[in-house]
């Protein structure tokens, strides 16, 4: 049987934002007009608020990286006054990001990692936008929906780039290829890669195997995604808490990372070797 947080853990008690405190507000609350009921409600949260509580209990450290890597990238989309292609890529990607936070966190792991290939064909798209605003395929995907996707958009940018640009970094089978269709399994829900399979069980269930992969491919799809930025903001600054990403021997494809960071942002990445 389930049993209530104590009064004394922060956890236990949510929080209601007042009016005043959104950018855009209409006046007061409208008071409830069909309010849930209570079997309902716990229907829908009990089982994912179990799993955040206990994520929480011993993945502190993970979650606090994880939000803080989101705080930079919104950081890092750039000016709102002074927006280029990538600007509005960069914002949507950003709240991939938030959600894969929320969602790692109450145990949705499959749905969490579908989020980052959103981040990063947002984040391509973007990259080639810039790096070629014009071309009718990119003007088409912006006014009209349709697909340009991850892999259209990398092999034509490793088709426009020099050897000295990172060009090998767009090729097949690198890793932002390999992680991008690794990816791709668990939005399309493959057998290996399903939520029963991360589960092993219905769900949401707190599984650790599951939380360090999905800990691990959202560090992954950062690293990806602030290498494309600079291939298409050349002049970019990578935000100076976020060089983790590129400075810690446990974080994914080390050794890819260092070389293309090392090539794009001109300087040598340090090695630590901290636990996550």
């Amino acid at each position: 049987m389930s049993k209530k947080l104590p009064p004394s853990d922060f956890r236990a008690v949510r929080y209601k934002l007042e009016p005043h405190e959104f950018a855009v507000s209409e006046g007061q609350d409208v008071a409830p007009t069909d309010l849930v009921d209570e079997e309902t409600w716990d229907g829908i949260m009990h089982l994912p608020d179990d799993v955040a509580i206990r994520i929480s209990d011993h993945n502190g450290h993970r979650l606090e990286l994880l939000y803080s890597l989101w705080g930079d990238w919104i950081t890092a989309t750039g000016d709102p006054e002074k927006t280029d292609e990538l600007f509005n890529c960069m914002l949507d990607a950003g709240d991939a990001f938030q959600c894969a936070n929320f969602l790692f966190l109450h145990g949705y792991y499959r749905a969490a990692i579908a989020e980052l290939r959103v981040a990063l064909e947002l984040v391509i798209t973007g990259a080639y936008g810039n790096l070629k605003p014009h071309d009718p395929n990119y003007v088409v995907w912006k006014t009209s929906g349709s697909e340009l996707g991850f892999t259209r958009c990398r092999k034509r940018i490793y088709g426009m780039l020099r050897g000295d640009q990172c060009k090998w970094l767009f090729a097949d089978e690198e890793f932002p290829d390999k992680t991008f269709q690794r990816l791709c399994n668990f939005t399309h829900s493959r057998p290996d890669s399903s939520d029963g399979a991360l589960w092993e069980s219905n769900g949401p269930v707190y599984k650790h195997q599951s939380v360090i992969l999905t800990f691990f491919t959202i560090l992954s799809a950062y690293a990806i995604c602030y290498l494309l930025v600079r291939v298409a903001r050349p002049d970019f600054a990578l935000p100076p808490d976020s060089r983790i990403l590129f400075e810690e021997d446990w974080v994914p494809n080390r050794a890819g990372l260092t070389k293309a960071f090392e090539q794009l942002y001109k300087e040598r990445a340090a090695v630590r070797a901290r636990q996550p």
